[in-house]
């Protein structure tokens, strides 16, 4: 039996644990609300990506393989699959079957299709386009983009990936923040729990930081909003710009030596972005472009022209997202048909009665 001395003297504590238990209960309660409430009004930042990539013992990451999900968003919604290998649309046998044209693109989320419903990519869109023509030769377009891919991974793409489909085409998308991908390079980016995120990021915000980054939008927010106002020197090793245009050219050049030792021929399609690169900063990619398939076997399709002369550019990107709208994706597609009909690159079963004469072939285009 507790006597009156013991029950006075536990009185004190059972009142601080109490007290310490409503201030727990009352910060809990009201991190919830905050963060209920930030939810619901869509302040924190967007992740890097949706929680669908995997590591590979080869590539920098691939997405997950097998998925099949509904992406929403304020901007569109669209149905994404995958297929057992981790890439966009249907799975393809390695072996070519007889009879058919096959073409593998390999790119960024541009190629991939970000913000494309299934069917509505410029690969999906090319292949239906060719196969509805009439000869005995059937299309088959292997999409091997993947998001935020720069030209070093690409070429590991090709080597890797996409010579064991036996392509007889490869079309290389090219992107203007190509060049701000290769100067970053491959250690800037890794995978955390599914997510794309930098390496710098992971350095200065620790295991747990990066956990509440990710899974608290209150958290994300005032994060992004710490190191937005703290940034930090660049990371040292940073080339200057003729250096990283010489590391995408050996990368480009390495991906057109390997798509002609296997007997396919092999395009770069440059793809501008929205916004400020449809000025004059976005001549720089197709004009290295040009000068590179100028002395060697490849071709160079440039579809800036056709998006400035557009009576609506602006309806051919998502302003938020930044990735083609699918009139954008069908823009590109109808650019590349016309190129490969203008350039004699099509099997006689694919071609047009009357070729169409290109609209930007350059001096050195082949």
């Amino acid at each position: 039996m507790t006597s009156p001395g013991e029950r006075y003297a536990s009185s004190p504590r059972r009142a601080l644990a109490l007290a310490v238990a409503a201030l727990a209960l009352g910060i809990l309660l009201s991190l919830g609300g905050l963060e209920l409430a930030t939810r619901i009004l869509a302040i924190a930042p967007a992740l890097p990506h949706q929680d669908t990539f995997v590591p590979d013992d080869v590539l920098p990451w691939k997405d997950r393989p097998n998925r099949d999900r509904m992406r929403r968003n304020a901007e569109f919604t669209i149905r994404v699959r995958t297929n057992n290998l981790g890439f966009r649309g249907r799975d393809h046998e390695f072996e070519k079957p007889p009879g058919v044209f096959r073409i593998v693109f390999i790119g960024d989320s541009f190629t991939y299709g970000a913000a494309a419903g299934e069917g509505a990519t410029y690969p999906d869109r090319i292949e239906a386009a060719l196969g509805a023509r009439a000869g005995s030769e059937r299309v088959e377009a292997v999409n091997l983009g993947m998001a935020r891919y720069w030209p070093e991974p690409e070429a590991l793409m090709l080597e890797h990936y996409g010579l064991r489909y036996s392509p007889d085409l490869v079309i290389v998308g090219v992107l203007p923040n190509d060049f701000v991908d290769t100067r970053a390079g491959s250690a800037a980016v890794n995978v955390s729990r599914g997510y794309l995120v930098t390496s710098r990021a992971q350095r200065r915000l620790g295991a747990v930081g990066m956990w509440l980054y990710l899974n608290s939008h209150v958290a994300r927010t005032l994060i992004a909003e710490a190191l937005a106002r703290n940034p930090k020197a660049p990371e040292p090793g940073m080339e200057d710009d003729e250096a990283v245009w010489a590391r995408m050219v050996d990368a480009w050049s390495r991906m057109v030596e390997l798509a002609r030792g296997a007997g396919a021929q092999i395009v770069f399609l440059h793809i501008p972005q929205a916004g400020p690169w449809w000025g004059p900063q976005a001549e720089e990619t197709p004009t290295r472009l040009q000068q590179l398939c100028a002395t060697r076997e490849c071709a160079a399709i440039d579809t800036l022209p056709t998006i400035r002369t557009h009576p609506d550019p602006d309806s051919l990107y998502y302003p938020i997202n930044g990735h083609c709208t699918e009139a954008g994706y069908a823009l590109i597609a109808d650019v590349v048909v016309r190129e490969l009909d203008a350039r004699g690159m099509l099997p006689e079963t694919l071609r047009p009665a009357d070729p169409p004469v290109a609209a930007s072939i350059s001096p050195g285009n082949r």
